[in-house]
């Protein structure tokens, strides 16, 4: 750090003989009693067990514990003394001159024994603080960082084997390095790194966590900017705005609790479905050290089932006790599963639901799925209404039609599908913002109108007489696909030139051939969008 030569000096150092130590190291990580996640890390510990080297102990430094050595000044050189306590004398010579050696013990030296030596160990069988090893000792998982495998887990395992007589522990969870955009770990002498002060001020700590743990699959670096904390804060307004509506237009006596199951509407039994298969997925990667998928399972839940589909559904019915029973029922349900990702925001809201008898949800019992019967019509009702109503959404984008604009609607089914999708009709038009729903059996697309196939057996149609100025619009749509044919020439132009095919990097000419792709498909849809004018 000084910038200064370092001379190399000699000097007899202190070693401890690894072998011994390794064998029943690498036994119980063989036999499977403890095991490393992700498994590729136990490849590297049985590789360095196996070749091991001796330790050196000695370090030249003023701090840590000295090394219990002491030299007899009369004996030398032979005068070696090991001793857990200072000798009074020689045991050979009996003299009283004798010097400690100055160096200290390696730093991991002492963190090997950490497991137990926090417990005061070594103890005697009537010290207090037996129990408390007894309990703590071994633990379950420890969670540590790839650069001290080595350096600390494999010590502690051999110093726990040979020591306690049993592992430290069953489980390492070996997490990823944060790293830059560019690739680099972040570090202070770098002066790369992210100041998690300054994000807590800006997006707040819930909203660091959660954009931490959702891009950190298992044992993978994880690559951060502070764009990132974006989608936490994003996702934390979300929570609380959601949590708000519902608990504002509660009835007194709403708790979640006093569902009346013989009530639940298609999408009640579809919302309820959908949460016990989020508690299976959630529990099934915490159980499998897969962290990122459980808040991924838990986000989309929350965000795209819960908030996009069943409170703007349940808004029909808001006044309703069932609906808030269930409502309320699912909102502290996956508040649960955030909690441990996002333990701030989802304690706060906790404390604000009605029949709240905890004083955090920390205590609380973790969900386990529900017993209730999951009947096919309403999770295939509940399917026809997010695909037709997506359908809708993306053919009113496709006109630019503006949301106060509420068309006429048609959807073509097939006689299998056409009770489905009568039954999903109602919540399609509170959706997707539309004046009427006809479904038929008939094939034919009406005249004037724009549509787009959901299945094989399904099609919706959305008229356009009223809504747009026809001419108009062939106009707009024909200048589109000029420019868009312009783009295509040109990039055709470019993939045909055999100079540039050859000359510029694979990646830009798999881009070139991708917007090729993009364009042609982009041209056949304005095209049917146009011809639906006619």
């Amino acid at each position: 750090r000084c910038h200064t030569i370092i001379e190399p000096y000699l000097s007899k150092q202190w070693f401890v003989k690894m072998k011994p130590l390794a064998e029943q190291a690498i036994k119980v990580v063989k036999k499977g009693k403890i095991k490393f996640t992700p498994k590729r890390w136990t490849k590297v510990y049985l590789n360095w067990m196996e070749n091991i080297k001796d330790w050196c102990v000695s370090r030249q430094i003023w701090w840590g514990h000295q090394l219990p050595v002491y030299y007899c000044q009369e004996c030398k050189p032979k005068g070696v003394i090991v001793s857990r306590s200072r000798p009074e004398k020689c045991p050979d010579c009996g003299s009283t001159n004798l010097e400690q050696d100055p160096d200290v013990l390696d730093t991991w030296f002492s963190s090997w024994l950490w497991p137990f030596a926090t417990f005061g160990w070594p103890l005697k069988s009537s010290d207090d603080r037996q129990k408390e090893l007894d309990y703590f000792y071994p633990t379950s998982v420890l969670v540590t960082a790839p650069e001290i495998i080595f350096f600390w887990v494999a010590r502690m395992i051999m110093a726990g084997c040979e020591f306690m007589g049993k592992i430290p522990f069953s489980d390492v969870y070996i997490h990823g390095t944060v790293r830059d955009q560019e690739g680099k770990k972040m570090s202070k002498s770098l002066g790369n790194s992210i100041d998690p002060l300054q994000i807590i001020e800006k997006y707040g700590c819930d909203a660091l966590r959660f954009s931490l743990i959702v891009t950190a699959a298992s044992g993978s670096d994880i690559y951060l900017s502070e764009e990132r904390f974006e989608q936490g804060r994003n996702f934390s307004n979300k929570i609380w705005n959601a949590s708000r509506f519902i608990l504002m237009n509660l009835k007194e006596g709403v708790t979640g609790e006093g569902i009346d199951k013989n009530s639940l509407c298609t999408q009640d039994r579809w919302i309820l479905s959908a949460l016990n298969t989020t508690i299976k997925k959630v529990n099934k990667s915490i159980d499998g050290f897969k962290f990122n998928e459980a808040l991924n399972a838990a986000y989309e839940f929350f965000w795209h089932e819960f908030c996009d589909w069943y409170v703007e559904v349940a808004k029909l019915s808001i006044n309703e006790r069932n609906t808030q029973e269930v409502l309320v029922f699912v909102l502290k349900k996956a508040l649960l599963l955030l909690h441990p990702f996002m333990p701030f925001i989802t304690d706060e809201i906790s404390s604000k639901v009605p029949g709240n008898k905890i004083s955090t949800i920390a205590i609380s019992q973790w969900p386990k799925p529900q017993k209730f019967t999951v009947r096919k019509a309403s999770l295939d009702t509940m399917r026809y209404v997010k695909k037709c109503t997506f359908s809708i959404r993306n053919l009113r984008a496709s006109i630019d039609l503006v949301a106060s604009m509420k068309p006429l609607i048609r959807i073509i089914t097939s006689p299998k599908t056409k009770k489905i999708v009568q039954a999903a009709s109602p919540l399609i038009l509170h959706l997707a913002g539309v004046k009427a729903i006809e479904v038929t059996t008939d094939q034919t697309v009406p005249a004037y109108s724009i549509s787009a196939s959901v299945n094989a057996d399904v099609r919706v149609c959305l008229f356009l007489e009223g809504l747009v100025d026809i001419e108009k619009e062939k106009a707009k749509l024909s200048q589109q696909m000029g420019e868009l044919a312009k783009q295509l020439k040109a990039k055709q132009a470019l993939l045909n030139n055999k100079n540039f095919v050859k000359r510029a990097p694979k990646e830009v000419v798999s881009n070139e051939k991708k917007r090729c792709g993009e364009l042609v498909s982009l041209i056949e849809k304005t095209k049917a969008v146009k011809d639906a004018f006619k």
